[in-house]
């Protein structure tokens, strides 16, 4: 599918108050009379931010890998990309020393509000919404989820990390990390730390790949874009859409 193609896919949105802006691209599955659908949310990387509310469709996969026929046809479901303004983060820092101390901020709460109201005028599963980030996306999607726990089924990292205190709140949630071990731009360190903290919590539901050194060149990639052979695994877009939401919040 062409990017274009793409684009008219998504509908584009504009979340506005009197503190903040952002717009948002929404797709929409094929709706039948009394069927609800999961939501999936795509937090772009930082390269992606701006108000032109295309960049976070184009620049990947993170979104449009979800609407391709041979998703829909099985897992019909709507997919949320909200855009993150210029020079702000999905959290408070982007680095390897803010990492650990990365806390909810408004860009956050807003598109909490944001899911809240798709939820509220589609017909949207509630105990089926999926968060999915890369890069700063990775860090905020994980952030997301300690502010808000009892949103979420479950999750799909890449190449992020997480605050080694909040993680006690998601410990209930299902999580699949993926990382590339000489990331040139995130330590791997931090997905690894992630994943041993909250298994070291009890959580039962954690799945970690984690591609050897050279793997992505082997691909013709960036040691970053470990994204790029993960949103294509068929075996992570089966586990995903399995994940119902817990009934309890511990």
């Amino acid at each position: 599918m062409a990017e274009k193609d793409y684009l008219q896919c998504f509908e584009s949105f504009k979340y506005e108050d009197e503190f903040i802006t952002m717009p948002y691209r929404l797709f929409e599955p094929k709706i039948e009379h009394g069927e609800k659908y999961p939501l999936i949310l795509f937090l772009h990387g930082v390269g992606q931010r701006g108000c032109d509310n295309q960049a976070q469709i184009t620049a990947n996969e993170g979104a449009t890998i979800w609407v391709v026929d041979e998703i829909q046809e099985g897992h019909p479901c709507f997919v949320l990309a909200p855009q993150c303004p210029e020079n702000a983060y999905w959290g408070l820092g982007f680095s390897t020393t803010s990492a650990k101390e990365l806390t909810p901020n408004s860009l956050l709460a807003t598109v909490a509000i944001i899911i809240d109201s798709i939820v509220d005028k589609y017909p949207v599963d509630s105990d089926r919404i999926y968060i999915t980030g890369l890069s700063m996306g990775g860090f905020g999607a994980i952030t997301l989820l300690t502010l808000h726990p009892e949103k979420f089924a479950a999750g799909v990292i890449m190449c992020g990390g997480g605050n080694a205190t909040r993680l006690h709140k998601i410990k209930h949630i299902a999580l699949w990390l993926f990382h590339a071990a000489d990331d040139n731009t995130v330590p791997v360190d931090l997905s690894r730390e992630v994943v041993e903290i909250l298994r070291n919590l009890g959580a039962k539901e954690i799945k970690y790949t984690e591609y050897p050194k050279g793997y992505m060149n082997s691909l013709g990639l960036d040691s970053h874009e470990s994204w790029v052979p993960s949103y294509r695994n068929k075996k992570m877009v089966e586990w995903l859409f399995e994940k119902k939401r817990y009934s309890c919040v511990y």
